[in-house]
């Protein structure tokens, strides 16, 4: 599977699946949809070559030059394996940049979330050569977990120079499985979704790195002015609370965040979600006089000891703030602010594992 970056069961549009002889009779839960391509496959099978000798940094850069598209996959999200089980996961690319991929490029695993490679290589070279246009595919050999659970792999196709070859636009493709004995139900499906108040949050994918994750998610909002409220949105590890380093605006209506914490750290935590407290208006209201007077009326109303004097200026919406008893200087001007701005309260919750 592919994504920005997976989710750590990540979760990302939905994909079509061929599967692989030997492969389970269990119905998987498809996840991405891609337009068809014209079939042009350069199989690349697993090889025994060595590969050179290439120090790979901690934060790989993306290649300006490479692109890669999705085409296929076996074994898709969530699909059940028993407890041992060999199959092989493939998936087929598109080469969507301007460079043709030769033997030096590669398929590198990333980041085993639960701790589990899966048995895997760690890097499978390309075999053959693959012009712009043309297709490859990757089949990568793994064996399931002896232990019932949900586990996840990511990889990235890299270059000569170790750059990451995007997919879609995401750095990483993965394997997701969940592996069953039968005699205990199977692992129950994390949701990835969300809703309060008329706005809705998606996650996209969640990628633990040595030392920071980055969690991509969608809001479906009232309108196409609103955005998260950056201080709203946090990382819960078994219900610790992370605030983000850096984050922002992607694309209309999708966010990236990312959190200094090691995917140690990440591994370690039995639940991890993306908590989003709010969003508000991106760059304020149209008429924030008007919006201001709005908001007073309402807050002196519900507040009759809270007071101000809407005056927009570069240092604000109001002047004169006078504070219920009871009530921080920080609360009043959250409260005020919000009301202008018009936030929608959550929380949305996003559940990685």
């Amino acid at each position: 599977m592919h994504r920005i970056v997976p989710l750590g069961l990540l979760l990302f549009l939905l994909s079509s699946c061929a599967p692989t002889p030997g492969a389970s009779t269990a119905t998987p839960v498809p996840t991405t949809m891609h337009s068809p391509l014209p079939p042009s496959p350069t199989p690349v099978p697993p090889s025994a070559t060595p590969m050179p000798t290439l120090s790979l940094p901690l934060t790989p850069t993306i290649s300006p030059n490479d692109r890669a598209a999705f085409v296929s996959e076996t074994y898709v999200d969530y699909t059940i394996l028993k407890p041992g089980e060999r199959f092989t996961k493939s998936w087929k690319l598109k080469n969507n940049g301007t460079s043709t991929w030769n033997e030096s490029y590669f398929l590198y695993r990333e980041v085993a979330l639960q701790n589990e490679p899966l048995t895997s290589v760690e890097r499978l070279p390309l075999a053959k050569t693959v012009a712009p246009g043309e297709t490859a595919e990757f089949a990568v050999e793994m064996i399931a977990p002896e232990k019932v659970g949900i586990y996840t792999v990511n990889w990235s196709l890299r270059n000569a120079q170790g750059e990451i070859v995007p997919v879609d636009g995401g750095r990483f493709i993965w394997v997701t499985i969940r592996v069953c004995d039968g005699a205990q139900s199977c692992p129950a499906i994390p949701s990835a979704g969300s809703a309060a108040n008329g706005v809705s949050a998606t996650l996209v994918a969640f990628t633990p790195q040595p030392q920071r994750a980055v969690a991509a998610f969608c809001m479906t909002l009232p309108g196409p002015n609103y955005a998260p409220s950056p201080a709203s949105v946090t990382l819960l590890l078994d219900g610790v609370s992370y605030p983000y380093s850096t984050g922002g605006s992607t694309s209309p209506g999708c966010f990236e965040f990312e959190f200094p914490v090691t995917i140690e750290k990440v591994q370690a935590a039995q639940s991890v979600a993306i908590s989003i407290a709010q969003v508000r208006i991106l760059g304020g209201p149209n008429d924030p006089e008007g919006a201001c007077e709005a908001a007073h009326a309402a807050l002196t109303a519900r507040y009759p000891s809270l007071d101000f004097t809407c005056q927009f200026s570069m240092a604000g919406y109001y002047t004169n703030l006078q504070v219920p008893p009871g009530m921080s200087r920080e609360q009043a001007d959250a409260l005020i602010v919000d009301a202008i701005e018009g936030a929608i309260y959550g929380p949305w919750q996003l559940t990685v594992r």
